[in-house]
């Protein structure tokens, strides 16, 4: 094969790589903008509601140095019904012992799309 070809085929295969990844780039960080924006709403509209905390597990990640945390809750909406969920969210470290195993704790939640999205109160929202 010539040289010339060569480095086309190069130069073709580089330029495809880089708009994959940034495609890749912008759906990822779009997606995470509008659940975030998602969170925000619930959190300033949503309708409050008391959880009791049935376990808190702590996953590898964090965001500007504060934990993600898998929240097991059952929340009692004010009608009184009862609603069991999982919230993945980010605690201000320094609010962790307020997130215990047992502990009630104050939540928003909203339905979205005909399902319920629930936010506990005092999450860390950039």
């Amino acid at each position: 094969m010539p040289l010339p070809t060569i480095v086309m085929i190069i130069i073709i295969f580089s330029l495809l790589t880089a708009t994959l990844t940034l495609t890749f780039a912008i759906k990822t960080v779009t997606s995470q903008r509008k659940g975030l924006l998602q969170r925000k709403a619930i959190l300033t509209s949503g309708t409050s509601a008391q959880a009791v905390i049935n376990s808190i597990q702590q996953t590898n990640a964090q965001l500007d140095n504060q934990p993600e945390v898998l929240l097991d809750l059952t929340v009692t909406k004010p009608d009184g019904e009862s609603h069991h969920t999982i919230v993945k969210t980010f605690i201000p470290i320094v609010n962790i012992p307020s997130f215990q195993k047992g502990c009630v704790v104050e939540v928003k939640y909203m339905t979205i799309a005909g399902e319920p999205k629930f936010e506990v109160v005092g999450a860390y929202v950039p």
